[in-house]
This record gives structure tokens, C-alpha cells and sequence, in this order.
């Protein structure tokens, strides 16, 4: 039996579909975000001009053992799960890394 998973992005900002993750990393803190084309394209002309004038540190930014190194859930399942047991999520944003822990842990 095939299994076919499917994963949605919703655009962190504005709840919109998203189409891309960016990594980037500000004062030793790594952030991801989902987000639509036109989110991104802001976020990479804001950022242009401090890119531009800053160096290049070999190696990218650091990995961090993120919830995005395991395989991808399906958020509106851990959404569900979540309400079910009185766990608040907000409805247009990411879902907080310790609600996917414990959407985990319960073997889902």
C-alpha cells in the first residue's frame, strides 16, 4: 500500500499560501519562517543592503537540530490534535515547536 503525504505552507505573516522556507540567522539565533513570494521578495530586498555589506561566513548558517530535520507533519492534524485536548494554537501562525514535541511524544 502507497502512502502519499502532502504538505501545506501557510505563510507566517499573513496566513496566505506559502511556497517557500527561509532560513536566516540574526545575532546567534537561527529562524525559519514559511512564506508566499511576495513576503519573501520583501524580506530579501530589506535584508540586501546589510547582506551586501556584511562577510560571508563559511558553512551557511549552523544547524540546530530544528523540528525541520524530522520528517514534516501535517499541521492541520497537530491543529486538530491539539484542540482536542484544550491546547491552544493560533489559527494563522506556525505551530509552537513544543505542540509538535508533544503531537510527537503521543505517537502521532
Amino acid at each position: 500500500m502507497a502512502t502519499r503525504t502532502i504538505i501545506d505552507l501557510t505563510d507566517d505573516l499573513d496566513g496566505t499560501e506559502a511556497q517557500h522556507t527561509v532560513r536566516f540567522s540574526l545575532e546567534d539565533a537561527v529562524y525559519e519562517i514559511d512564506l508566499n513570494g511576495a513576503n519573501r521578495d520583501k524580506l530579501v530586498r530589506a535584508l540586501a543592503p546589510f547582506a551586501a555589506a556584511a562577510r560571508r561566513v563559511r558553512g551557511g548558517v549552523a544547524d540546530t537540530g530544528s523540528v525541520r530535520d524530522e520528517t514534516p507533519v501535517d499541521t492541520r492534524a497537530v491543529r486538530e490534535w491539539a484542540r482536542a485536548r484544550g491546547i491552544e494554537v493560533p489559527a494563522k501562525k506556525r505551530v509552537p515547536t513544543t505542540v509538535i514535541e508533544q503531537f510527537r511524544a503521543a505517537g502521532n
